[in-house]
């Protein structure tokens, strides 16, 4: 029995054959997800627009617990072909989200949140084999190192920039934020092999706080 209710936004036939596409997308990564974590209630509401400013095909959040919201780019410039796997990548990236959300939540604070990115893009490639994300790559070591002792700084600040942090403020660059979480749990990993995003998807997001400690 399907666990995940799928909501199309489509009353006016906007995603035409694509909406075949986004179904079987999410009845497939549903089947993946079911084998290696417990069953979970989740609605999927998928929408057309231009999500990440039309770098991302398909863009999504989760912001409460059991809802995935999904954005896909109708516009031009998109091969049909790439949008099967673009969709698994953003569910699976969101279906961690919302892993997270049955434990500690997304994060009320930076360092929740850059735990929170950093597991759901480590999950998406323990799924998947796909080359690395636009935002997660977004920046260049040296850039994370500069922002490191801010980051070390403020992790358990609950007053930080969400959007300053993570799609770019004055001199902060756009998905800065995505980047470095990223690069804090593949560091958090690698010093502990045995474990995976999937097995932290309900870990305390202090645990995390040494890994910003020593320089990349």
């Amino acid at each position: 029995m399907p666990f995940w209710t799928i909501h199309l936004v489509n009353a006016r036939g906007q995603f035409g054959p694509r909406a075949e596409v986004i179904r079987q997308a999410c009845a497939e990564a549903e089947q993946r997800m079911a084998a290696v974590a417990r069953p979970l209630a989740l609605d999927i509401v998928v929408s057309g627009g231009r999500p990440g400013g039309g770098a991302l095909l398909v863009s999504g959040h989760c912001y409460e617990p059991g809802v995935i919201g999904l954005r896909v780019d109708l516009g031009p410039g998109h091969a049909d072909e790439s949008l099967h796997a673009e969709m698994l990548k953003a569910l699976f990236h969101e279906a961690h989200h919302a892993l997270r959300w049955e434990g500690p939540g997304y994060g009320s604070t930076l360092g929740g949140a850059l735990v929170s990115e950093g597991l759901a893009q480590r999950f998406l490639h323990e799924m998947m084999d796909c080359p690395p994300e636009p935002f997660e790559v977004a920046v260049p070591v040296s850039t994370c190192e500069a922002y490191r002792p801010h980051a070390l700084a403020r992790f358990d600040d609950a007053d930080y920039d969400h959007e300053g942090w993570f799609f770019g403020a004055a001199a902060v660059p756009n998905w800065l934020g995505y980047t470095l979480g990223k690069r804090m749990v593949d560091r958090f990993l690698a010093a502990h092999p045995h474990l995976t995003a999937l097995r932290l998807a309900h870990a305390d997001a202090a645990i995390f706080r040494p890994t910003l400690a020593a320089p990349f």
